[in-house]
């Protein structure tokens, strides 16, 4: 038997002496082979360790030198491109979930200020008159001028008028966050 006989019976047979041998003469070559796939020493010495583990792990049996060596080539070959193709989808991945992140943000931000304004509002409102806060709160609800005056008891021209004067004041006591809002539709 030659000894290229005895060392693919080893490695077939599992000897620790025919694997040390099978490490000591492929590794740096698969790794350097690897490294110019990956660009990266270290993810090819892991591809590498992975392809020796799997053949460890496998029932292969090799016949001749050549099949042994094209098989590891191979799938350090194949793992490498495995790698480098689960790195560009993580990659994609990456990049939407932080442009989902970036998205959540914006939104978590428009609405922080939407209940900031909100806020504002009702602390404003709260500082009008009654009968004119009243009208104005009715008026957001949807009624009318004339509705409003019958359920008030009061007339239309009196309606009209607080409600301008509501606004006024809401409008001067808004400005910064009027302008905040016109800042915002901007930017968006």
């Amino acid at each position: 038997m030659s000894s290229q006989e005895k060392f693919l019976k080893g490695i077939n047979q599992k000897e620790s002496d025919a694997w040390k041998e099978l490490y000591r003469y492929f590794y740096g070559t698969l790794c350097n082979y690897t490294t110019k796939i990956v660009v990266d020493e270290t993810v090819a010495e892991d591809i590498v360790q992975e392809c020796f583990i799997s053949i460890w792990n496998s029932s292969l049996h090799f016949q001749e030198m050549k099949a042994l060596s094209v098989y590891l080539y191979r799938s350090v070959h194949n793992n490498a491109l495995k790698y480098l193709r689960d790195k560009n989808v993580d990659n994609q991945r990456l990049q939407r979930w932080s442009k989902e992140q970036d998205d959540v943000e914006d939104v978590d931000f428009y609405q922080a200020v939407e209940e900031e304004l909100i806020r504002k509002l009702h602390v404003v409102i709260d500082q009008l008159p009654e009968q004119r806060k009243n009208i104005l709160l009715l008026s957001i609800d949807g009624l009318t001028v004339q509705e409003i005056a019958d359920q008030l008891n009061i007339s239309i021209n009196t309606v009209k008028t607080q409600k301008k004067r509501a606004y006024v004041f809401l409008k001067e006591n808004l400005k910064q966050s009027l302008l905040l809002i016109y800042i915002l539709e901007i930017l968006k």
